[in-house]
């Protein structure tokens, strides 16, 4: 018998106590610091026969034979193999053009191109004969995918044509949802869910938006377009871009956001380290804070906002599994669908992705909808798994990440893969206890 290779030990919640988390099994418990000393330092499994077997029982003593990396190996090669057929999920950018000019937008400096009719009409006809017939999601993005409406109903009216089912969303700034691109959004469209991005308050807003041809104040008019789309029953998800360094406007961001829109039960928020941007060093402060900024704004609104886009009101009821999803605690089977044939980027020249960050890049494509998907240098280096590279293959968290962001990586190196969570990881699994403890 041996310890598993993926435990995270910190102080427990009393005094001379340390609590244990796997981040392979999802198992949690505290133990008194002479019982752990006996059994995970000297290993002296005999006296403590009843503990030993409940320890193994929830993962964190496996059998001298068992391999938990091969076995997280398999499990990630299953995953793409199982999603190795017709995509189930597209995200098509009907253009790469955006009437907004954030500051940290992974996009900034790609040429913008909007979709022309034959391409469409390519996208169209290449979702036909390449979909999943029981279930198909689309995306709208950009760019700002609600300056070509004509195309985004074009598109859709020939799955209709064609007879095929699906669900949509759309990732915008939420400037340009009129009553009129409401309306196709609900009736013809088929959004469920509209993202949008909110990163400060009024002024400030404007001024890290920086929309061109704007007409009056740009922060009012997409919060009365948030109203509108609520009066619909649309899902409404604000994305926060979190950075650690301007910490008091996100508090101010999500005080506003609770008052004004908090009792829709249409209307969520989360919060998203900015990370997937060209600010490395921001990902880099993410990760080396012992004290993540971003966990006292969870635990000052955690009945309202969210870490990572999960949303807790989904759940019946709370639970284990649910608190540890909220929490960015719960292990995937890899890291990205990048590598598999499921999921899918098309911009509007139609070529087609690995990965949406790789938008604006044209020699980072692998295929376009004209001639069909490729095997390539960049889709092979999505489909490879980071479980190979030492450090990865000895890290923890290697459960919860799977090697962290391909795209990152692929950009600045492998350092800026790891996950944001790294460096508040002992405060979440605390706060999950606790959390956990009170069911």
């Amino acid at each position: 018998m041996k310890q598993s290779q993926f435990i995270i030990e910190q102080e427990g919640s009393t005094s001379g106590t340390v609590l244990l988390y796997s981040t392979f099994s999802t198992s949690m418990v505290e133990l008194e610091n002479t019982l752990y000393v006996d059994i995970f330092e000297n290993h002296n499994y005999i006296n403590y026969p009843n503990e030993v077997a409940a320890l193994y029982e929830m993962g964190f003593l496996i059998d001298d034979d068992y391999d938990e990396k091969r076995f997280l190996e398999d499990l990630r090669i299953k995953t793409l193999s199982a999603n190795n057929s017709s995509p189930s999920y597209y995200i098509i950018c009907p253009t790469t053009g955006c009437n907004a000019r954030c500051y940290y937008c992974f996009e900034k400096g790609a040429i913008q191109k909007r979709m022309n009719k034959k391409t469409a009409e390519a996208v169209a006809k290449y979702i036909v004969a390449n979909h999943d017939e029981d279930n198909l999601g689309i995306q709208w993005f950009g760019g700002e995918p609600l300056l070509e409406p004509n195309t985004i109903s074009y598109i859709v009216d020939f799955l209709h044509e064609n007879g095929v089912s699906f669900d949509s969303k759309i990732i915008t700034n939420g400037y340009l949802l009129t009553d009129e691109v409401v309306d196709l959004a609900v009736k013809k469209w088929n959004v469920r869910i509209i993202q949008i991005t909110i990163d400060a308050l009024n002024e400030e807003y404007n001024n890290i938006k920086n929309y061109v041809y704007s007409k009056g104040n740009p922060f009012e008019i997409v919060m009365g377009n948030i109203e509108r789309c609520l009066k619909r029953e649309i899902n409404i998800r604000i994305r926060i871009n979190f950075n650690p360094l301007e910490y008091e406007k996100t508090v101010e961001t999500v005080e506003y956001l609770k008052e004004r829109f908090g009792k829709n039960p249409y209307f969520f928020v989360y919060l998203a380290p900015i990370d997937s941007t060209d600010i490395p060093s921001i990902t880099q402060e993410f990760k080396q804070n012992k004290k993540h900024p971003l966990i006292e704004l969870l635990d000052a609104e955690k009945d309202f906002c969210s870490f990572g886009n999960y949303d807790s009101r989904m759940e019946k009821e709370s639970s284990h599994d649910a608190i540890l999803k909220k929490y960015y605690l719960t292990p995937i089977p890899t890291s990205c669908y990048g590598g598999c044939e499921s999921s899918l980027t098309i911009d509007s020249m139609g070529n087609i992705f690995n990965c949406h960050r790789l938008l604006g890049h044209e020699e980072y494509a692998s295929g376009n909808v004209f001639s069909g998907r490729i095997v390539n240098d960049i889709s092979s280096y999505y489909a490879n798994p980071y479980l190979k590279e030492e450090e990865c293959s000895m890290c923890h968290l290697l459960p919860l990440c799977q090697g962290g962001c391909k795209y990152r990586a692929f950009k600045y190196g492998k350092e800026h893969a790891c996950t944001t969570v790294k460096g508040a990881i002992k405060d979440l699994i605390k706060r999950a206890f606790e959390e956990i403890n009170e069911l």
